[in-house]
């Protein structure tokens, strides 16, 4: 029975695939000027802080049950970002169920929360795709990733200067808010 266990995870394991760049485009969706254009951000982001995005684009996350599985699975392969400080990002596209995930590492999941990824997803990379512009979805997406990263990291991204992001909010960002909050509650109590 083990074994058998056994021999269904090494199969179901060995059914990912294996990375190409940090831009993984098996379902042939991104143009090549996109696919430079996120690669450049991704290196920019690696370069300055060590962390690391990958993106994947797969027709068919077969045989897993949902995506979520799958992103877990693959990142978990791929070991992405740095070993000691789990820092890495996937972000998964699944054209056969019609399904985007961002699944973050340990690491930086103070930086980019559950709801950050979602918001995303739903405001920057969706309203791409639903234009069939994959790749300009994509690249926006890590942008903002990347930009959070950043934040994270207290570096500036020279890449990435004066590139407005569509469903980026503009002005304050709500999390370096409370970090400020919180700062001034303990330094200056009433």
């Amino acid at each position: 029975m083990i074994a058998a266990l056994r021999s269904l995870f090494l199969i179901l394991y060995l059914q990912l695939p294996n990375p190409v760049g940090y831009v993984n485009d098996f379902a042939g969706i991104i143009d090549p000027q996109w696919e430079s254009k996120i690669e450049a951000v991704i290196q920019e982001v690696k370069d300055k802080t060590g962390a690391e995005i990958a993106v994947v684009t797969v027709n068919s996350i077969e045989p897993y049950g949902t995506i979520e599985e799958y992103a877990v699975k693959l990142f978990e392969k791929w070991g992405i970002g740095e070993e000691e400080k789990d820092n890495g990002v996937l972000v998964v596209v699944a054209l056969d169920i019609r399904k985007v995930r961002i699944e973050v590492g340990y690491g930086l999941e103070g930086a980019i929360p559950d709801g950050f990824a979602g918001e995303i997803i739903r405001k920057t990379i969706v309203p791409f795709f639903r234009k069939g512009s994959y790749g300009e979805g994509l690249y926006y997406g890590v942008l903002r990733l990347a930009r959070r990263i950043a934040g994270e990291y207290n570096v500036e991204l020279e890449g990435t200067k004066g590139v407005k992001v569509p469903g980026e909010e503009p002005g304050v960002d709500k999390w370096q808010l409370i970090k400020f909050l919180i700062f001034l509650f303990f330094f200056f109590p009433f």
